[in-house]
């Protein structure tokens, strides 16, 4: 009976998502839309210090919207890695910022890329689990192992077309 109850407030969670991501794509709709008006301040005081940067604000708002609603349907670590990398630039590009935090955004974006290329998180099937935990690691290795294996030979093809073999000149 437990078993059945828990079930069914883990169905529940995902009818819950799907809902809250259907109301974040309608506000990302009428953000959309909204946006005419900024862009018509924009084009109206292009030459004004600040007019630029606080049309981008809000096209990064509407942008990281974009990526949390896409966390929503497809939670993983590469769109959380996404969400995280637009709000650090956001930040960066739109406030005013010291040089310190620049550093810090520029080290985090780095440390977020690298994440996203050298900790190659599994997920499941679907994609839907942010993290697995009966991941079958062994596939997982020889999977990478595959493809690492088909990059070095591709790589090799295409130095072999573009490199001309050396050739011994005759000595008659």
């Amino acid at each position: 009976m437990w078993k059945k109850i828990r079930n069914f407030v883990y169905d529940s969670c995902d009818v819950m998502e799907l809902v809250m991501a259907m109301l974040v794509l309608i506000a990302i709709f009428v953000a959309f839309i909204s946006l005419w008006e900024p862009f018509m301040e924009f084009v109206n005081s292009r030459f004004e210090h600040g007019s630029f940067l606080t049309f981008v604000g809000y096209v990064f708002n509407i942008l990281i919207g974009i990526e949390f609603l896409k966390l929503l349907c497809h939670p993983n670590a590469n769109t959380v890695l996404e969400v995280l990398t637009f709000l650090v630039a956001r930040h960066m590009i739109i406030e005013e910022t010291s040089v310190v935090e620049n550093l810090l955004s520029i080290v985090s974006i780095a440390v977020l890329f690298a994440m996203k290329k050298y900790l190659d998180l599994p997920t499941n099937e679907e994609g839907t689990d942010m993290f697995v935990s009966d991941y079958d690691w062994k596939k997982f290795h020889e999977k990478r192992k595959q493809k690492r294996d088909q990059v070095i030979h591709e790589r090799s093809e295409r130095l072999k077309q573009h490199t001309k073999p050396l050739q011994m000149e005759d000595s008659d």
